[in-house]
């Protein structure tokens, strides 16, 4: 973002990221051809999504691929706003943007003034393999869906035709970048009515007996499912249903009251975040040390990986293309005959965002997407299009033509070439060590949220976003 000498200030500025100068674009850009090399060597077939994702990533932020113009008619003011890549697993920035911009929807546009719960399901490590076919993971998730229906219901009201409601996430990441995938649900607690041409809600009260009780009935439709399809017999389920602790966990203690609408939010951000926090990476000599988001069964807080490992497990995240990461059921389904009065209340209920100067940014949205600079305010709480002056600015032109940004990034001494990936070489020696001496873990310990133990929501609704907003991203542009 380019910008003049404003005679004001305002006291809270976007600043654009600067990808390239964080450790994951340096290990990408380093080590991707190498990476790809060393696959092909082993036979090791890289699907084609995995690579249009790190293709794009590499270009996403840079305004040398092109940028949006914008101008202060107020002091005159000039910008530059580079492009996003719009992926769906490596970008850190566009990860952030796709989780805020779902909380936000389900927020303002689907859930009304209810209380709701949640509800967090996990298999044991000898089915998670079957879990990676997406046709298997969906008829698991199914299940879970129905299993979980029956219990609320069951825990209502005696009403005719009751509905629950539900929105169910898709994680396939553990905290120590495995694969691991379980199963977020956001679900009403309670059941909805049909009343003429709106809805009564009566509220489920729910136990840890109904909850165990929840869990054994999955384990049994599951197991069951897995029998069928001939994985497992009769003699493996049994012996399975016979253990203590079978690994499967369910857990629904986690509870938004109804006038909770910003801890609403932080859940859905929660359940939607991305597989890593690109913040949490710092080089330590040739290793790429990653903190924990939490620390794991074994109190380790951080884990040390050479590149080429770290693009190996970061690819294995990366969701299939055209398969849905969240899933709406029972009320909250687009089919559904109350989904029409369960928004239209939702819509409704009045919205409080904290920073009011921001509220006209982030606010006052009843369309399914989100523009870019309303979710950048409720991000980072700041407004994208608001100048130093403390006036609006206006996207003037898109610049896309090669010899146009060559022209505009010379006159400003911005750089004019397009980073690219480096070719296959050695394992290179770095000397650069990143981690901070006198530490527990290199971090340092008041930087970054780490989230508690447990399944509660972040506190925090900054998570896993690519955090360099360097003091050289202000430069004149005439």
């Amino acid at each position: 973002m380019a910008a003049l000498t404003c005679p004001k200030t305002s006291p809270a500025i976007y600043k654009p990221r600067r990808p390239e100068k964080t450790v994951l674009y340096e290990v990408i850009r380093k080590h991707y051809k190498t990476w790809v090399k060393q696959s092909e060597k082993s036979d090791k077939k890289i699907p084609f999504y995995v690579h249009k994702e790190f293709k794009s990533y590499i270009k996403c932020g840079i305004l040398a691929h092109g940028f949006a113009c914008a101008h202060c008619y107020a002091c005159h003011n000039d910008f530059l706003l580079a492009f996003s890549c719009k992926g769906r697993g490596v970008c850190p920035s566009c990860a952030a943007r796709d989780m805020a911009e779902t909380a936000a929807h389900i927020r303002e546009n689907l859930i009304p003034q209810i209380p709701t719960r949640q509800w967090v399901i996990s298999f044991p490590k000898r089915i998670r393999h079957y879990l990676q076919t997406d046709k298997i993971l969906q008829k698991v998730l199914r299940i879970v869906a129905y299993e979980i229906k029956k219990k609320v219901i069951a825990c209502s009201s005696i009403i005719s035709n009751p509905e629950f409601g539900a929105v169910s996430f898709i994680q396939r990441f553990g905290n120590t970048l495995n694969i691991h995938p379980h199963f977020h649900f956001i679900v009403a607690d309670g059941v909805f009515e049909k009343n003429d041409e709106t809805f009564n809600f009566h509220e489920a009260f729910l136990t840890q007996d109904d909850i165990a009780d929840a869990q054994v009935a999955i384990e049994k439709s599951v197991l069951r499912l897995f029998n069928r399809r001939g994985w497992f017999d009769n003699d493996e389920v049994e012996k399975i249903l016979s253990y203590e602790n079978t690994g499967f966990s369910l857990d629904a203690k986690v509870r938004i009251q109804a006038w909770d609408r910003d801890g609403l939010e932080r859940l859905i951000r929660y359940c939607a975040r991305p597989a890593f926090a690109s913040e949490n990476l710092r080089w330590n000599g040739p290793w790429i040390t990653y903190r924990l988001p939490k620390p794991c069964h074994t109190g380790k807080t951080s884990i040390q990986l050479d590149p080429l490992e770290f693009l190996d497990k970061i690819a294995a995240l990366i969701p299939p293309p055209r398969r849905h990461r969240h899933h709406y059921h029972g009320a909250f389904a687009p089919n559904s005959p109350l989904r029409r009065s369960i928004s239209t209340a939702a819509i409704q209920t009045p919205i409080k965002i904290a920073p009011p100067a921001l509220q006209g940014a982030a606010q006052k949205t009843t369309k399914v997407s989100f523009t870019w600079a309303k979710l950048i305010a409720r991000i980072y709480e700041v407004d994208p299009l608001l100048c130093t002056c403390g006036k609006e600015i206006k996207i003037t032109k898109i610049v896309t033509n090669p010899t146009e940004i060559w022209r505009i990034l010379t006159k400003i001494g911005w750089p004019t070439t397009t980073p690219e990936f480096d070719e296959p070489q050695d394992f290179v020696e770095w000397d650069i060590c990143q981690l901070v001496p006198n530490t527990k873990d290199g971090f340092p310990d008041d930087y970054g949220h780490a989230y508690k133990s447990g399944t509660d929501p972040p506190e925090i609704s900054h998570e896993n976003i690519d955090p360099p907003h360097w003091e050289d991203s202000f430069i004149q542009y005439d």
